[in-house]
């Protein structure tokens, strides 16, 4: 049997999507508007480990460039202020991310090998899935497996499961225990928070 052949559009980067954004926030614990003019904001607020959107279509957001969008650190006060209602948990918002940027492909930094366990049972109620996805969350609580053994042993579509693969690890729902190196470490943004506070002192905002 031939080894299968995998073309460069079986993988993405993090980068080119909002993912990154999300998940460098979240890192350094910000308060960030997310904002492009033609589609909508996402307003995260990683200190609370929520976000807020009024968004009509946030599949279309999350498949956008990383360049299209307007990023603002916002203070504390402002923070609160853009918190008018209850939000939603964070780890949402980077399942969908993840679900939505992959499109079937796999993360560039991951592989068809990596053995996969489980953190914590995903909130299917809330986020987008399949049928399938029940079953590989059910397999990986009872033992970690790699990506390959759940293709063939579940005989799911290779899209299917590198799906689930970057909505899972995005969102923190799943570990790979193949490997001692860590989660990429991102740096702030540029705006970031003590420069914003004193612009808004500055001008009085």
């Amino acid at each position: 049997m031939e080894a299968e052949v995998f073309s460069l559009t079986d993988s993405f980067s993090a980068d080119d999507y909002v993912i990154n954004i999300i998940r460098r926030a979240v890192s350094n614990n910000q308060n960030i508007l997310i904002d492009n003019p033609n589609h909508g904001r996402v307003t995260v607020l990683a200190s609370a480990g929520e976000y807020l959107t009024d968004l009509e279509n946030l599949k279309s957001f999350c498949q956008l460039p990383a360049s299209s969008f307007k990023i603002t650190v916002l203070n504390e006060d402002k923070a609160k202020n853009f918190k008018t209602s209850i939000g939603r948990n964070i780890d949402e918002l980077l399942w969908c991310a993840g679900f939505y940027a992959s499109e079937g492909r796999l993360l560039d930094d991951g592989k068809w090998d990596d053995v996969l366990e489980l953190s914590h049972w995903p909130n299917f109620t809330r986020i987008p899935m399949s049928f399938n996805f029940l079953r590989i969350a059910s397999l990986l609580s009872k033992h970690p497996t790699s990506v390959e053994r759940i293709i063939v042993n579940l005989k799911i579509p290779r899209e299917e499961v590198y799906q689930f693969y970057c909505a899972a690890r995005c969102s923190g729902a799943i570990r790979i225990n193949n490997s001692p190196a860590t989660e990429a470490q991102f740096k702030p943004h540029r705006n970031n928070a003590l420069l914003s506070l004193l612009l808004n002192k500055i001008v009085n905002i």
